[in-house]
């Protein structure tokens, strides 16, 4: 296959490849490197492909049972292996010397609970501090966290990998609420739950008192979704006791003591080899910031 010059040169430059290949070596296994990388199968195979594309020779030797190393794939190995530790050398002198830039990522949970509000604080005290906010599923900030593309995730729940240090940043109190009842029953109100992306436990725990909510119609990430549904259309939803109290108040929603309250943590996220000068000092920023309950109200003022 012919590549042109431009298709050599984005492939020349994407290390990732060579860092798959590597993986493939160590493993000898697709399936297995495809979980230590955080890829899919395919993406792994594709990887290899391309590899092999560029070189104009295969690589490897896939049998039934195992995967071996052709003549050439040997060759590349000291090559792959020099040019991974340089990416990675070059990749720890720029942290260190960009100081000044934070990537952070949360679920949007997190952001309506937490981050939206704390940027704030964080200008005020980091003034010189360039930040880089986004929003991904626990799947993207997983990835992106191993490949440092972000220097650190906030989530509800942890991300599962021995290479990420997780700390409780903020605990939130959450209950079932629904709209006004009128006369329908609890049972009927069920049937139109609205899911969010709350903890297992907290799932397992509606399921138990009304079971027809396993069979949700509608599923959001975002709690300003789930609560506008919820006072324009009625149903059931489970949201942040702080952000729900002004609605009982009011008279718009109701409080149900079936499974009474339980909480659900934010937690930060971020790679125990910190290579990022500036990132402990501001981890420890948002540890000890004053937890208030106005922050979980930002939702309610907002929606």
């Amino acid at each position: 296959m012919y590549l042109t010059s431009t298709q050599q040169q984005a492939l020349s430059m994407d290390v990732r490849f060579l860092v798959t290949f590597l993986e493939v070596v160590k493993t000898r296994h697709f399936g297995k490197t495809a979980e230590n990388l955080y890829l899919t199968p395919s993406a792994v195979s594709a990887r290899i492909k391309q590899l092999e594309e560029y070189f104009n020779s295969p690589l490897f030797i896939r049998n039934r049972n195992s995967i071996q190393l052709t003549a050439a794939g040997q060759k590349l190995v000291p090559f792959a292996e020099s040019l991974a530790s340089t990416l990675n050398d070059a990749v720890k002198a720029i942290n260190n010397v960009n100081v000044q830039h934070i990537a952070l990522a949360g679920t949007p949970n997190a952001w309506e609970l937490y981050l939206s509000n704390a940027l704030t604080s964080i200008g005020e005290y980091f003034p010189a501090l360039s930040v880089r906010a986004e929003i991904m599923t626990n799947e993207q900030l997983l990835r992106q966290l191993h490949n440092r593309t972000i220097d650190l995730a906030v989530v509800s729940e942890p991300l599962k990998s021995e290479q990420i240090e997780t700390v409780t940043l903020l605990n939130v109190p959450l209950a079932l609420y629904v709209k006004q009842l009128d006369d329908e029953d609890l049972d009927a109100v069920s049937k139109r739950y609205i899911s969010l992306e709350w903890h297992n436990k907290a799932r397992d725990e509606v399921e138990k008192h009304f079971p027809k909510s396993k069979d949700a119609k509608f599923n959001t990430s975002s709690i300003r979704i789930a609560l506008d549904l919820l006072l324009n259309q009625g149903g059931m939803a489970l949201l942040p006791t702080s952000l729900a109290e002004d609605y009982v108040a009011k008279g718009l929603l109701t409080k149900l003591n079936e499974c009474g309250e339980f909480g659900c943590s934010l937690k930060i996220a971020f790679l125990k080899e910190i290579n990022h000068v500036g990132l402990r000092e501001f981890i420890d920023f948002l540890l000890n910031m004053p937890k208030q309950e106005e922050t979980l109200k930002l939702v309610s003022k907002q929606a």
